[in-house]
């Protein structure tokens, strides 16, 4: 891990890696006695916690894992790497929080951990350091894949408002909630480790008599990553709340749109009903009756034919948003039906 891709002989290091859940613990990850009880349990000589933040693509679809990562270094050298998954959020078919304990073999996450690429020092308290680092880079560098995500939903709400394609705004605004949900608790666990220094002060609490150690600058560039993990995932919350305050206002407007559109229908299917009916009973039908003929059905559906067919071109041009093509082609093909319907009804009405 952390030697790059492709692969630099000079970068990375060997690990075990284990995958754990948050709710194993009873409570969020980095925010309870998780990490206490890790470290207790273990036999570390260096023990620190980074964010863990990554956008994951397969065959399947993509995957936000949200959490932290432990790093946990013996006298020897020898490196254990725990991921403690928060949640994971799928997006096959739109976004959503995997319920339980989603599946997430370590092998899933290796291929992640490859960047960004870092020269591992063999010291232990170094080791450490150094891969909380990258680690902790590595989840910055993933927020703007986070962002990207972001900027996928504003190109679906555009395709919704200028009706370039079939989107369904119930299924945007639930996008728009999981994503800052999983934005949110990735803020939270970034926040939450820039106070606790990565909890260096487990096993290193320092001083101003002691000399600051080589590794002091790494710590440092660490915590610096953390800081600006919350700072632009704060960022992207602000921005996924206003956009949905911005798709409220929308879908209110949208009613209204739509209730002005079903009035319009109506009355224009009742012109289509009864127009006909209104002029039948003004002047009669018998003298047309049965439609037998050309001359008689001309004379008896032309005027309910074009009455008709006025009365719905009106109505699209008030219509609200555009008006297309096949809009006007169906119009047609509806007085059409209704005009086949009267003849041959009128051709069935019995003689005498």
């Amino acid at each position: 891990m952390l030697a790059g891709d492709p692969t630099r002989p000079d970068r990375g290091l060997r690990a075990r890696l284990r995958a754990e859940h948050a709710g194993d613990l009873g409570t969020a990850s980095g925010e309870d006695g998780g990490n206490d009880r890790a470290f207790e349990r273990g036999a570390a000589r260096a023990f620190l916690v980074a964010p863990l933040v990554r956008v994951l693509a397969s065959a399947a679809g993509r995957r936000v894992v949200v959490g932290t990562m432990r790093v946990a270094v013996a006298d020897d050298g020898d490196t254990t790497l725990t991921a403690v998954v928060d949640g994971v959020w799928s997006g096959t078919a739109g976004w959503r929080r995997e319920p339980g304990e989603p599946e997430l073999p370590p092998d899933a996450l290796v291929p992640a951990l490859a960047e960004p690429a870092h020269a591992i020092p063999d010291e232990p308290e170094a080791r450490a350091v150094v891969v909380a680092k990258a680690l902790a880079e590595g989840s910055r560098n993933d927020v703007a894949r986070l962002r990207g995500l972001r900027y996928e939903v504003e190109r679906r709400i555009a395709d919704l408002l200028a009706r370039r394609r079939a989107v369904v705004l119930r299924d945007l605004l639930a996008d728009v909630v999981e994503l800052s949900l999983a934005f949110g608790r990735a803020r939270d666990l970034a926040r939450w480790q820039t106070r606790h220094q990565l909890e260096l002060w487990r096993w290193h609490t320092g001083g101003s008599v002691e000399p600051e150690p080589s590794w002091a600058r790494t710590h440092r560039a660490a915590l610096r990553h953390c800081e600006a993990m919350d700072r632009e995932l704060g960022e992207e919350v602000d921005r996924l709340q206003s956009l949905l305050a911005s798709m409220s206002t929308f879908a209110v407007a949208q009613d209204s749109e739509a209730q002005q559109r079903f009035n319009l229908v109506a009355a224009t299917a009742a012109a289509g009903l009864g127009l006909p009916a209104l002029i039948l009973s003004l002047y009669g039908a018998e003298a047309v009756l049965p439609l037998d003929s050309v001359g008689r059905a001309v004379a008896a559906l032309g005027p309910i034919a074009i009455t008709t067919l006025v009365a719905v071109l009106v109505a699209l041009r008030r219509m609200p948003g555009r008006v297309r093509a096949r809009h006007y082609l169906s119009t047609v093909a509806l007085v059409l039906a209704l005009v086949s319907v009267l003849l041959v009804a009128g051709a069935l009405v019995p003689t005498g």
